[in-house]
């Protein structure tokens, strides 16, 4: 498996919250934001997640949302 695998697997058994922000620091971040095609790997990743997650998961998604953006 190589390392940008691993990085990836790794992302995904992050919580969704986490993932998120992540997310955001690669974009916050000039030198990683160049960097769109591991970017775009990490959205598709995060919205496959959240797509499979329990219904207490994007609950508990969504108060953090709401937190952060008010």
């Amino acid at each position: 498996m190589s390392s940008l695998e691993k990085r990836l697997q790794a992302f995904r058994q992050l919580p969704l919250q986490s993932q998120l922000m992540l997310i955001f620091s690669f974009r916050l971040n000039p030198q990683w934001a160049t960097d769109s095609n591991y970017l775009e790997q990490l959205k598709r990743i995060h919205a496959e997640c959240l797509m499979q997650a329990s219904l207490e998961q994007k609950a508990e998604y969504e108060r953090v949302i709401a937190a952060l953006t008010h």
